[in-house]
């Protein structure tokens, strides 16, 4: 394998990891709650805001700001979860929440307009040394925000799975997912574990975000890409799978380095949308999720 590809499948799989971890919050809020949130794209792009005025007005290293701006991001969570869509949520316990669906929607482009109207359309990018710097192995060159972004989301990845299989808040995390009837008479309170769930998948987008930021300028539309590609991420590696965010994040981000040597970016771009057809077609549990008999 020559050095080219080789720098583009390790770079694809650094871009990937943080594509995976944008996708975590969202896996866990469907798996959980059984809806799609289609204002995750737009709480990415507040959460790149938020870290981008700790690191200009603050004076923060962008790493400092991820902590940071994921405790802003699970109390912005656990609220609209509380306040606005628990609301929705339960006039519509005894069927699809279509509502709900409707009504991030609605978030979703009403945060978008709102940050274009509060900031400007112009983009925004962290001025720090850090940002810049590059590690040179042979013929191979990597930033530091990538390699950052890659060891964080492997760690935060591994940290919530285990968080779920081995903590007692997280397995009724999981028995509220898997049936929440069952587990409303084992006396697990479901809507706590809702807003629960919603806040910890904002926070880890939070720590997104902050990642996200010295790579991409952050602009009110910013998130619209990357929401997108964090749904077809969720549904590649498996719908509600924590690990399969992960790992589908790193198929799509290989797939978009690689691909474009060999192919236009565009077509490149094509070809992840194309693996996302196939998968719903032939496989509507993800390359990672568990079939249902």
């Amino acid at each position: 394998m020559s050095s080219t590809y080789l720098q583009a499948l390790l770079s694809g799989i650094a871009s990937g990891a943080i594509y995976g971890l944008i996708a975590l919050g969202l896996s866990l809020q469907f798996g959980v709650m059984k809806i799609i949130n289609f204002a995750h794209g737009s709480f990415l792009m507040m959460a790149m805001y938020v870290s981008y005025a700790l690191a200009t007005q603050a004076g923060l290293h962008p790493l400092l700001t991820a902590p940071l701006t994921a405790a802003v991001l699970f109390v912005v969570g656990y609220a609209c979860q509380r306040w606005l869509i628990d609301a929705i949520y339960r006039k519509e316990i005894s069927r699809e929440p279509i509502g709900v669906l409707i009504f991030t929607t609605g978030l979703w482009i009403f945060m978008d307009y709102g940050f274009l109207a509060l900031v400007g359309p112009d983009s925004r990018s962290v001025d720090s040394p850090w940002a810049n710097e590059v590690l040179v192995m042979g013929d191979l060159i990597f930033t530091y925000p990538q390699l950052a972004g890659l060891l964080f989301a492997a760690l935060i990845t591994a940290g919530l799975v285990a968080f779920l299989r081995y903590t007692r808040t997280g397995r009724a995390i999981r028995a509220t997912g898997q049936d929440r009837e069952a587990a409303g008479v084992l006396g697990i309170d479901s809507a706590r574990v809702y807003q629960l769930s919603f806040a910890i998948g904002l926070g880890i987008l939070g720590v997104a975000g902050a990642l996200l930021l010295p790579l991409y300028p952050a602009n009110p539309f910013v998130g619209d890409t990357f929401g997108m590609r964090a749904f077809v991420i969720v549904v590649l590696g498996g719908i509600g799978s924590v690990a399969g965010a992960f790992w589908g994040g790193i198929i799509v981000g290989v797939l978009e380095s690689v691909g474009s040597q060999l192919i236009p970016v565009t077509y490149a771009e094509a070809l992840i949308f194309l693996l996302f057809l196939a998968v719903m077609y032939f496989r509507p549990s993800g390359l990672f999720g568990v079939e249902n008999e």
